[in-house]
């Protein structure tokens, strides 16, 4: 999932099949209002609860989009989890973020996550929340979109850089 959402912003296609994501960096410019910003996106491999965070999960990342499936119960359980480990990790200081439920456009059938629930979460981080899906390219660019504005209202630097690092 997060992949397919990189690539489509990135990139602007979907791509059904690709190689499990150990790490990826991907780099684009987006124009927000008359400010041009220049995102740095790290597409990490997918995590569980048992995994550590790497320092370069903390240092120098101005924002986070964390991912989950809305046809995936665990999925969601891991975001949480790694968003508690992000937040300890970075001191307990407010941290921009924006939550995402991905494969919005499945059936509600195959959904294991509500959309409340999902909204509840993020309201509980004070974070925005989002649904997408990277395969229709629903509100895709508007994630990132999005990462800037929190990053502007949590750290009040927009502006100031025009580099983003993005995790």
């Amino acid at each position: 999932g997060k992949t397919s959402l990189a690539h489509q912003f990135v990139e602007g296609k979907f791509v059904e099949c690709y190689e499990p994501t150990v790490e990826s960096t991907y780099s684009k410019m987006l124009v927000v209002g008359k400010d041009e910003f220049q995102l740095q996106l790290v597409d990490t491999s997918g995590q569980d609860e048992y995994t550590i965070l790497p320092h370069s999960f903390v240092i120098g990342i101005h924002g986070y989009v964390l991912v989950y499936s809305v046809t995936s119960l665990r999925s969601f359980q891991v975001v949480k989890t790694l968003h508690n480990k992000l937040y300890e990790s970075r001191g307990k200081t407010r941290m921009p973020v924006v939550l995402v439920g991905n494969k919005a456009d499945l059936s509600l059938q195959s959904r294991e996550v509500k959309t409340d629930e999902g909204k509840k979460l993020a309201e509980s981080w004070g974070a925005i929340f989002l649904e997408s899906s990277a395969k229709e390219s629903q509100v895709t660019q508007g994630i990132f979109m999005k990462i800037i504005e929190e990053i502007d209202r949590v750290d009040n630097s927009y502006g100031r850089s025009t580099r983003c690092h993005l995790m």
